[in-house]
């Protein structure tokens, strides 16, 4: 048979129930237990591909449109309510008439979007020569992050994680633009300042993952604690927080 129709025929079966899904979850059947085909989740709607902490690519044919979500939540049928309570109305036959309005104020809205930075100041005057230091983990070992050993910070506010022999180097903690991206040597965005004169906080944002990890360095003690705002599926190095390598031709 033609190549095309193989293909056809293989969509059919991928995004049917080959695996179902006897008993209804508390409040009425779930997004997850509308059964599995290969590779793809049937949906209330549609059918759809999952990634951990929400990731999303819900395929709607009735709809003829692709929904594509990256989120950062342990609560992923949240967004699936929400997709079928206010995108699934909205679709139509042909484009709503009279929302010229609507979409400007939500263009407008778009270029606004941020992330809202870490607070914190910049190192204080009189004690920036005190924060020329190397943090260890309170008590002993980073809980969350074991690899994690050490924390340099110089009097300029730039702060070095050491891990697993790795040295990620961020930019000064309080940057004026709120967030600073490194790209190497694994994408991150870094917010940061001093919330009083012992305590630096650091958010680090790893760009190819939903993942941030959150730094407090206490002067008094030389000490630092880590923890995951979502904890990673799998534990190993900072260097592994980013997207996989491909090679040509996959």
């Amino acid at each position: 048979p033609p190549v095309a129709l193989l293909r056809v025929s293989w969509v059919a079966e991928a995004t049917r129930v080959q695996i179902a899904h006897e008993a209804p979850v508390v409040g009425g059947w779930s997004d997850w237990q509308q059964g599995y085909g290969f590779q793809f989740w049937m949906s209330r709607h549609g059918y759809r591909g999952d990634g951990a902490y929400g990731q999303f690519c819900v395929v709607l044919p009735e709809q003829d449109a692709v929904l594509a979500i990256t989120s950062e939540t342990v609560d992923m049928q949240k967004v699936l309510d929400l997709a079928w309570e206010h995108l699934l109305p909205a679709f139509g036959a042909g484009p709503l008439p009279g929302g010229e309005a609507a979409d400007a104020a939500l263009a407008d809205r778009l270029t606004r979007l941020a992330a809202p930075p870490a607070e914190g100041k910049p190192a204080p005057a009189d004690r920036a020569q005190d924060w020329n230091t190397v943090f260890t983990p309170h008590g002993g070992t980073c809980v969350d992050q074991p690899t994690l050993t050490a924390i340099e910070v110089d009097p300029g506010g730039r702060v070095t994680l050491v891990d697993d022999g790795d040295r990620l180097e961020l930019a000064p903690a309080a940057a004026q633009s709120g967030w600073t991206v490194v790209d190497e040597p694994v994408p991150v965005a870094v917010s940061g300042g001093w919330t009083d004169a012992e305590t630096l906080v650091v958010d680090v944002a790893f760009l190819e993952t939903p993942h941030h990890l959150l730094v407090t360095c206490s002067l008094g003690e030389r000490t630092f604690t880590a923890r995951w705002r979502t904890q990673p599926l799998h534990a190993g190095p900072l260097r592994r927080m980013r997207a996989p390598v491909q090679s040509e031709g996959t």
